[in-house]
């Protein structure tokens, strides 16, 4: 005598609730897995803001504006226009040469470019 067959209970399961309720429920199981990682997402991102707010607000309220900033820019003012801070003409004579040469050098380039540009009619001569 055999044994009576018995149906697997894949097949019994989805008999009962048919393609449309697994359609259902396997959207409902994606919907919920997009909800619960933007969810995390946000959750993350709104911490990352408030810790940069909370730096940017740091950072404003400790040295940034208001009394301390305008006697340090008054104090940086008196350093730069102090004669004492003043290159050494040495030393300005070699920056001014400096300069000659590379306007030297990319001048011509400079020119034609910007007769390029303007017109041949305008071409240094």
């Amino acid at each position: 005598m055999e044994a009576p067959k018995e149906p697997p209970a894949q097949a019994t399961a989805n008999s009962t609730v048919g393609p449309l309720g697994q359609f259902v429920f396997k959207t409902a199981v994606v919907a919920g897995a997009i909800l619960l990682s933007a969810w995390i997402m946000l959750d993350m991102l709104d911490d990352f803001a408030s810790r940069r707010m909370h730096q940017l607000d740091t950072t404003i309220r400790s040295g940034f504006g208001g009394r301390q900033f305008w006697t340090k820019l008054e104090d940086e003012l008196d350093r730069l226009a102090d004669p004492r801070s003043d290159l050494s003409p040495e030393k300005k004579q070699k920056i001014l040469s400096q300069i000659k040469v590379i306007s030297g050098r990319w001048r011509p380039f400079l020119l034609e470019a910007r007769s390029a540009i303007v017109g041949e009619d305008n071409a240094p001569k």
